[in-house]
């Protein structure tokens, strides 16, 4: 299971300033390991998705990278995470607050990276009260 950088997340708005949320730490990396250096986030903060570095994993693990703070954008929609991976088995993608899942996706995996997105529904993006605690997960299994 190779899970790739490109971890975007926030509020694309209309009428509103777009906010990029990166990772920004590591909280937990499991079995997880970074292609380079020893930090899982530093390889998913880019803002142009780089197929070059990238955190991967051979077996059933989670890792969690915490998220940069953002402000409240008081609308309920617009909430996108974006991500690149590929490999085998399963991957669940999660927007978490603290302990509490927010939204959750898994996408379907190829041998060639592939770019994923989805969406908050309103009622996904109204449970977030606390834009300073978002992290996000990865479950490979």
């Amino acid at each position: 299971m190779w899970f790739s950088p490109l971890l975007q997340g926030g509020a694309a708005l209309s009428g509103a300033v777009v906010q990029l949320i990166r990772p920004t730490s590591d909280i937990s990396s499991g079995a997880w390991t970074p292609s380079t250096g020893s930090d899982l986030f530093s390889m998913l903060d880019e803002t142009v998705a780089d197929d070059n570095d990238y955190i991967v994993t051979t077996s059933t693990s989670t890792a969690e990278v915490g998220l940069s703070s953002a402000s409240d954008p008081a609308v309920s929609t617009g909430h996108i995470i974006r991500y690149r991976a590929k490999g085998t088995g399963t991957l669940t993608v999660k927007l978490m607050q603290g302990a509490t899942t927010i939204a959750t996706h898994v996408p379907t995996l190829t041998t060639s990276f592939q770019t994923f997105t989805f969406t908050l529904s309103g009622a996904e993006a109204d449970s977030i009260t606390d834009y300073s605690n978002l992290r996000l997960q990865f479950v490979s299994s």
